[in-house]
């Protein structure tokens, strides 16, 4: 494991997702905190947590092909900057002038950085270390999962002590990372191969899988609505049972972090056991303590969070492995698909989740993420097997297929 932080631009990157990611999951427990003095309802929440998320989801595509032409000499650095200047802006917007509308634009405005980093971010994580290229990617998505466990918490406690003027210090203690960031990356290249020609595009469409895709896309979406949703109005929830900042974002923060740990166990135990096995039994077990979640007060509410979080969350590295081997292309415009829309789906389960819950109340609505959850997990057994046969020591493949 420490040979991978070896190398220069793997360490910047990796340590770039912990801090881009900190700030972004700092979004719904401000914004929940904001709720109070600036009177917003829970569709407004939705709004703006749920069009941080689509912005951030949009354009993930484009800056992945981006990456892929231009590197991340410029991209990298500037994308993290983009995300901590913007939601300094929101946060002056709304002690400033108290308007929800302006303090959205700019909101909302700092998830375009987010969408440049992760698909370059990806890409550097398994390029860089192409030879233990799996355990890579893992380790880039333990940081990042870890930097949006770390988020909630600390905005919680920074609200609690100093209100929004603590946030002003945090950014400002970003600056010298952005700086050394900018220095470590600035002999990075495009790649020389970046761009294809038209015979290797045409055989990339032929091998597509359209309805595996489809299958991948249903899962997918349900997924988000369980998981995104719910980790989304979790400030909220907790706010509306009278908890402080500091424990609605520690339990959210609990939350993430969970699924940061159980992220990197179950892809271990789906190389051993196949993809989709480990995708169904994570999600459909997760389902069910989601259920209680909303009925808990107190301390027990934490091991509720963590089991859901943890096993919800578990299969985030997983679905995007697969989406690679389903969906053929380069590394950085296909994981800025895959990502782009996770978080597009979680944006519109959050927009949807925020509008239910001024009729029906928060709780029923996030409840009924067990349902999503369970229907994601049977989806699973849908996707195609693509387990490697057993062979003799005399027989040698074409090709190895990929295990789902």
């Amino acid at each position: 494991m420490a040979a991978l932080f070896k190398n220069k631009v793997y360490l910047v990157v990796v340590v770039a997702h912990f801090v881009i990611d900190v700030f972004n999951s700092s979004g719904p427990v401000l914004v929940t905190f904001l709720s109070v003095p600036m009177k917003m309802s829970a569709a407004q929440i939705g709004l703006a947590v749920g069009g941080y998320q689509f912005f951030a989801a949009l354009t993930q595509p484009l800056f992945g092909w981006l990456a892929d032409r231009v590197g991340s000499r410029w991209l990298g650095p500037g994308s993290v900057t983009w995300t901590i200047g913007f939601l300094v802006l929101s946060l002056v917007a709304a002690d400033r002038t108290g308007n929800f509308w302006l303090f959205l634009a700019m909101f909302v405005l700092a998830s375009v950085g987010s969408s440049a980093f992760h698909p370059l971010g990806t890409k550097h994580a398994a390029d860089e270390v192409a030879h233990i290229a799996a355990t890579g990617t893992a380790v880039f998505f333990l940081f990042g999962q870890t930097g949006l466990a770390t988020g909630p918490i600390l905005t919680g406690i920074i609200l609690d002590i100093s209100g929004t003027a603590g946030l002003y210090l945090l950014a400002l203690m970003a600056v010298p990372y952005l700086i050394f960031m900018a220095i470590a990356l600035r002999g990075v290249r495009p790649d020389a191969h970046a761009h294809h020609t038209s015979a290797s595009a045409a055989t990339a469409k032929k091998i597509i899988r359209w309805g595996a895709i489809s299958v991948l896309a249903l899962l997918m979406g349900l997924r988000s609505w369980a998981f995104l949703g719910t980790v989304t109005f979790l400030p909220k929830l907790f706010q509306e049972m009278g908890w402080e900042a500091t424990g609605y974002g520690f339990i959210t923060g609990t939350f993430w972090m969970a699924s940061a740990i159980t992220g990197v166990l179950a892809g271990n135990l789906a190389d051993r056991y196949g993809r989709r096995q480990v995708v169904f039994a994570t999600l459909l077990i997760g389902s069910i303590p989601l259920y209680f979640l909303p009925l808990t007060d107190g301390w027990m509410a934490f091991p509720l969070a963590i089991i859901a979080g943890g096993l919800l969350g578990a299969s985030h590295s997983i679905l995007v492995v697969i989406s690679q081997a389903i969906l053929p292309g380069k590394k950085a415009f296909t994981s800025g698909v895959t990502l782009g829309y996770l978080f597009g789906t979680g944006a519109l389960a959050a927009w949807l989740i925020g509008s239910m819950a001024d009729t029906w109340g928060l709780a029923p609505i996030i409840q009924a993420g067990t349902l999503a959850g369970v229907a994601a997990a049977l989806l699973a057994f849908a996707l195609p097997s693509t387990r490697q046969p057993t062979q003799t020591s005399a027989e040698q493949p074409e090709a190895v297929p990929v295990k789902l």
